[in-house]
C-alpha cells in the first residue's frame, strides 16, 4: 500500500519588515482599508459630517421644546382642575350650611311667633310668664348665634332703597319727605344671607310719598 502523502502547508509571509529590519517585498502593496471595513472584527462607522450633526442637534432641540410645552400644559391643566375642585367643594359646603341655617331659621321664627302671641308679653315683668319669656329669648338668641356661626348674616335694610331681590314689601307707609319714597322704613321679618345666597328675603314696610 503506497505511503499516504502528507498535505503540504503553504506559508505566506505577510510581514512588512524582515527579521533584519529591511522592508519586505510587496509590503507597500497592501490595499488601504475602506470606510466601514472590518477592523479587529468590528465595523467602523463613518464620522458624521457637520450638516448631519447640526440636523441632529436641531431635531433634539425641537423634541425637547415639544416635551417642555407638553409638560407646561399638563401643569396648567392640573392647576385648573384643582381650582375647579376647590370651587365645587366651596359650593357644596355653602349649600350644606344654607340648608342647616334654614332649618334653624324656621325654629327661630316659631319662637318669635310664640313670643308675639303670648298675652301681656310686652308688659310681663315678673312671675312664671316672665321667666318663660326670658327662657324663650335666651333660646332665640342661641339659635341666632348658631345661624351666624354657619356664616349667615342678617340683611340690614332699614334706610336702604327697596330691592325686590332682597326683600318682600308687605305694606306701604305714607311719607311726606320725597327722599323716603321707596325706602325701607321697617322690617317685619328679618332676612338672612350666606355669601351671595339669599337664605330668605326680608319682609319690610316701604315708604311711599302720599299723592297730593
Amino acid at each position: 500500500m503506497p505511503d499516504e502523502q502528507e498535505p503540504r502547508i503553504k506559508v505566506v509571509d505577510r510581514r512588512r519588515f524582515r527579521a533584519g529590519g529591511e522592508p519586505a517585498e510587496g509590503a507597500g502593496d497592501a490595499a488601504p482599508r475602506g470606510e466601514g471595513e472590518m477592523q479587529g472584527g468590528a465595523p467602523v462607522e463613518a464620522a458624521p459630517t457637520g450638516d448631519e450633526a447640526e440636523r441632529t442637534i436641531a431635531a433634539q432641540a425641537a423634541r425637547i421644546d415639544e416635551l417642555a410645552r407638553a409638560y407646561a400644559a399638563l401643569v396648567e391643566d392640573n392647576k385648573a382642575f384643582k381650582q375647579r375642585l376647590e370651587r365645587e367643594r366651596e359650593r357644596v359646603l355653602e349649600a350644606e350650611r344654607a340648608r342647616l341655617a334654614q332649618g334653624l331659621l324656621d325654629a327661630a321664627d316659631e319662637l318669635e311667633r310664640a313670643m308675639v302671641a303670648s298675652p301681656d308679653a310686652a308688659g310681663a315683668a315678673d312671675g312664671p310668664l316672665a321667666t318663660l319669656l326670658a327662657g324663650v329669648r335666651l333660646t332665640l338668641a342661641g339659635l341666632e348665634k348658631r345661624i351666624a356661626d354657619l356664616g349667615a348674616e342678617r340683611l340690614d335694610l332699614v334706610g336702604a332703597r327697596f330691592d325686590p331681590r332682597l326683600a318682600e314689601a308687605v305694606d306701604l307707609v305714607p311719607v311726606r319727605d320725597a327722599s323716603q319714597d321707596e325706602i325701607v322704613v321697617e322690617i317685619v321679618r328679618a332676612g338672612w344671607r350666606i355669601g351671595d345666597r339669599i337664605l330668605r328675603p326680608a319682609r319690610v314696610r316701604v315708604g311711599r310719598v302720599a299723592s297730593a
